[in-house]
């Protein structure tokens, strides 16, 4: 049976777990760590798997009738908590020593994400939010501060992150992305395009490939910066494509993916 924990017990965890993460990746980090291919041709390394496995050792310690969700290893268990987990998020910056990579850490409960940590090591930035106590963000261990989506209210020309061809899967995303493109101001992200739109950077981001593990501890973030996170219907579901926004442009924003894909089906 499940137990019951207070959230912040569960987001000390989490920080507790993105610590651990780090010790091991860090590690490997500009050390040449091997790499190959997984079957989806995306690139993976030992430090991906190294430190996927040290979140899930300090679990089945922590937390031993929890499910967890790695990119890495898949899921084990279940039950109405789950942690979703990113060991390392930006395999292909972390693997050609460049430091724009992150650790994200997620728990699920009940189908809705509580708690997220996203941890940038090579940065020395964290952020982190917990369901109804707002979005944070510390750089260089110092203590954190809030964060808050941008106020912009309108699409047209809304900063934004639309993603490079690399990211879109097939044609309809292309087609899709190049309507975005037009629409709106991209710009390239600085940080992981999420938090840039928790931080204010952006107004709205796009994502059309990647698992839950990429979206579930942004998401929070986002929304307990002010923002919304839906998939490109309008539904919160963690899956890819989906929208990060400021909350104001969203329905606008839905508008046109929903579409986009609306006319891909028929």
């Amino acid at each position: 049976m499940d137990k019951d924990f207070g959230l912040d017990e569960d987001l000390a965890l989490a920080h507790a777990l993105a610590d651990a993460a780090r010790s091991v990746s860090m590690t490997y980090f500009r050390r040449s760590p091997r790499q190959w291919r997984k079957r989806d041709g995306s690139l993976v390394t030992e430090a991906d798997e190294a430190t996927e496995d040290e979140v899930r050792r300090r679990l089945a310690s922590e937390r031993p009738t929890d499910a967890m969700l790695g990119e890495e290893r898949g899921q084990i268990g279940t039950g109405r908590r789950r942690w979703i987990v990113d060991a390392i998020d930006g395999t292909v910056h972390f693997a050609a020593g460049l430091p724009k990579w992150e650790t994200l850490i997620a728990l699920e409960v009940d189908g809705r994400v509580v708690v997220g940590v996203c941890d940038s090591p090579a940065r020395e930035k964290r952020c982190w939010a917990v369901r109804g106590g707002g979005a944070f963000r510390a750089d260089d261990g110092k203590e954190g501060a809030r964060v808050a989506v941008s106020r912009n209210r309108v699409l047209e020309g809304a900063r934004s992150f639309v993603p490079p061809p690399e990211w879109l899967p097939d044609r309809r995303a292309q087609e899709l992305a190049e309507k975005l493109s037009t629409l709106t101001n991209p710009a390239p992200p600085e940080d992981h395009p999420a938090l840039q739109v928790a931080f204010g950077g952006y107004d709205v981001a796009f994502f059309f490939m990647g698992g839950a593990w990429d979206v579930a501890a942004p998401s929070i973030v986002v929304e307990e910066a002010g923002g919304k996170f839906t998939d490109f219907g309008g539904r919160y579901a963690l899956e890819t494509g989906c929208i990060f926004s400021n909350g104001l442009v969203h329905d606008a924003a839905v508008r046109i993916t929903g579409e986009g894909r609306s006319s891909a089906a028929r």
